[in-house]
């Protein structure tokens, strides 16, 4: 068994303790490391009262000691071993994005299933994850750029087998002395990615990357791992310029992207043809960098919060954000679940529950899970239970997909149904409203409403409380 160097007391032994407010973000950090597979930067002090820096990668967590089992690469010596280290003894810490560290699947599934073991650091795990959603939503929201980055010498692409390559002692520390200067910029918006270059287009302002796969550290063997998953991008900023990739592909060839291996080819041909000022498609696999710039710090915005809680002001909106409502449920009785279709599954059946029945809900899930289904089916359910809804948001997209779905559903493979939803907005979408509802009009105007039938089914259907 490999030798575990002990790197100091608990910090309660030695009388040293950080800030409670650092304290806090050093086990987000850790949380984060965990759930995203990632090393850690530190900056340790030991019994001795000496300062280290260490990249950590956490293998395992005693809750009770406060105290991890890493893999711990020193950072001025380049040398990796295991260690035991306290976390009262860390002094701060930063997620080094870009890197990978495999964890153990058993330390996350005992943090999630036993969170109140783990509330001493954690607090609210659930909250945590929710936060790293939203982290990552705010990320994929940005618009990506080429940026500069001191890349690694004698890189070549075609060298990169099974997936991963393998670097010379000078290119790993070339490449941990780079993301060590990124890592010093704890509270910086700006993220920057390694990355292998699948397909970018040549313009004359500059290259529109169109297909990637992210490149990530693996400490541990010394290697830079790929991503098996192509990222596309479907916008990209040329010398500060956002980029469409309308520009390059018809509509209709967008459905290409959804295979982009097996379709790589016709994706290559597509651009060419269509666009013949451009210098040319290149699908060479060298090293690129990716840039973004995240809107907001939402992990700032999180301490704000923690204030909320401490001083005991939490607003009942962010109480229902973190699942802990003060009030009970305002409605005992079952409401009967109507659906559009049948593409949903039991988490979303759980979703439209808990819309109609807790006066608050919050429903989360990353891009195609299903939440667009989910809305429409929610919808539905009210309108059935004689309520109505006002359906709200920042972005014209989601508005429009469940308007179509609502406006176009078929009645036996006739003519759709009439189902009163209107879409507003600003003047022009208020005009077509109008129309829309001259002509729902004219259509129904003239059907049979047969009160006593409607009734009788609907008491039929009608579940009876528990």
């Amino acid at each position: 068994m490999q030798f575990i160097q002990n790197l100091g007391m608990n910090c309660s032994t030695q009388g040293t303790r950080v800030e409670e407010k650092h304290m806090n973000t050093i086990c987000r950090d850790i949380f984060r490391a965990v759930y995203e597979e990632k090393w850690l930067s530190i900056e340790y002090k030991n019994g001795k009262e000496e300062i280290t820096k260490y990249w950590v990668g956490i293998i395992s967590i005693n809750p009770i000691e406060k105290s991890m089992k890493v893999e711990g690469l020193h950072l001025s010596k380049y040398t990796t071993q295991e260690l035991k280290i306290y976390v009262d003894s860390i002094l701060s810490s930063s997620v080094i994005d870009g890197s990978y560290f495999k964890t153990d699947i058993r330390l996350k599934n005992d943090i999630q299933e036993n969170p109140i073991r783990y509330q001493s650091l954690f607090h609210h795990a659930a909250n945590l994850k929710i936060l790293n959603y939203l982290v990552d939503c705010n990320r994929l929201d940005t618009t990506p750029y080429q940026t500069e980055y001191a890349l690694i010498s004698k890189f070549d692409g075609d060298c990169v087998r099974a997936g991963k390559y393998d670097l010379s002692p000078e290119q790993f520390k070339e490449i941990v002395t780079n993301f060590q200067y990124g890592a010093k910029k704890v509270f910086s918006t700006r993220i920057k990615q390694l990355a292998l270059n699948v397909m970018s287009v040549h313009t004359r302002q500059g290259l529109y990357v169109l297909a990637y796969r992210l490149l990530r550290l693996d400490v541990k063997h010394r290697t830079l791992r790929q991503e098996e998953e192509i990222s596309i991008n479907t916008e990209f900023t040329i010398n500060g310029s956002k980029q469409s990739i309308r520009r390059f592909l018809d509509a209709e060839d967008y459905a290409l992207l959804e295979h982009f291996e097996e379709n790589a080819e016709k994706i290559k041909d597509k651009v060419t043809q269509s666009n013949r000022q451009i210098s040319g498609v290149d699908d060479m696999p060298y090293m690129i960098a990716i840039g973004r710039d995240m809107l907001l710090d939402l992990h700032h915005e999180y301490d704000a919060i923690h204030k909320m809680y401490d001083a005991d002001k939490v607003s009942i909106p962010i109480q229902a954000f973190f699942g802990n409502l003060l009030k009970p449920v305002i409605r005992t009785k079952d409401y009967p679940t109507v659906l559009l279709n049948k593409k949903i599954n039991l988490d979303q059946l759980l979703a439209i529950h808990n819309a109609i029945k807790y006066p608050l809900a919050y429903i989360q899930g990353p891009p195609g899970t299903g939440k667009t289904n989910t809305i429409v089916n929610t919808i539905m359910t009210a309108f059935f239970n004689e309520k109505t809804v006002l359906f709200a948001s920042y972005n014209n997209h989601p508005i429009d997909g469940v308007f179509d779905m609502l406006k176009n559903i078929p009645y036996r493979g006739r003519e759709n149904v009439a189902f009163p939803i209107v879409r507003l907005g600003n003047d022009e979408k208020v005009a077509e409203a109008l129309d829309y509802m001259k002509e729902l009009y004219e259509r129904t105007k003239k059907l049979n409403i047969f009160d006593s039938t409607l009734k009788r089914n609907k008491d039929d259907r009608a579940v009876a409380p528990p």
